[in-house]
């Protein structure tokens, strides 16, 4: 069963949610500016799942060279379109990119690797692991996905996502910005454009 993440603030620690920069202008960009029609907007799931079943991957993506360097699963057209800095910076196994007009957010990505792939998540909330936090199906770019988290920090401006990507690899994406904005629709934004990736 893979680990739970807490928050940004306690994964990569308070100093590394120092951003860089962001234009507050770009309709598809993840700032203030962000857009609740842009492409990797969450839409609700289309498979049969049940609240203890994962829907099924349809199409599953090997991230196999993304792993390892998750810096590489977005791309320098895809960060200047979504107004993020254009070279994230390693933390551990994750990735993460700076935005904000004082350059005080960030958007940080990284895969997990377990036997049951976005199962586990499932499972996870079966036991109880969210009820404090948060748990909310959704899709991204048809991939199944969940907006959780074991604390709810969503109105502090932190929003996290798992998307499943095959059986067995999940992606990880969770935005720190401004208190009040659609944080959660910039994570699918973000994870819309790794996909993108990833599939091409």
């Amino acid at each position: 069963m893979r680990e739970v993440k807490i928050s940004v603030t306690a994964t990569i620690g308070a100093a590394l949610l120092v951003l860089t920069s962001c234009s507050d202008s770009g309709g598809s960009g993840i700032g203030t500016s962000f857009s609740p029609t842009s492409p990797g907007r969450p839409t609700q799931p289309t498979s049969t799942a049940t609240a203890d079943q994962a829907p099924p991957v349809p199409t599953p993506l090997d991230a196999t060279a993304f792993i390892a360097d998750p810096c590489n699963s977005l791309t320098s057209a895809q960060t200047a379109e979504l107004t993020i800095s254009n070279e994230g910076r390693h933390t551990e196994n994750a990735c993460s990119w700076k935005f904000g007009p004082n350059l005080e957010w960030v958007v940080q990505a990284f895969y997990t690797v377990n036997d049951k792939g976005l199962q586990n998540t499932y499972d996870q909330n079966a036991a109880g692991w969210f009820k404090n936090g948060y748990f909310e199906p959704t899709s991204v770019s048809g991939y199944p996905a969940v907006y959780s988290n074991v604390t709810d920090a969503r109105p502090q401006g932190t929003c996290d996502l798992v998307v499943g990507l095959d059986d067995r690899t999940i992606l990880d994406v969770s935005v720190t910005g401004k208190p009040g904005e659609d944080n959660c629709g910039a994570a699918s934004t973000v994870a819309g454009k790794i996909i993108e990736t990833i599939g091409s």
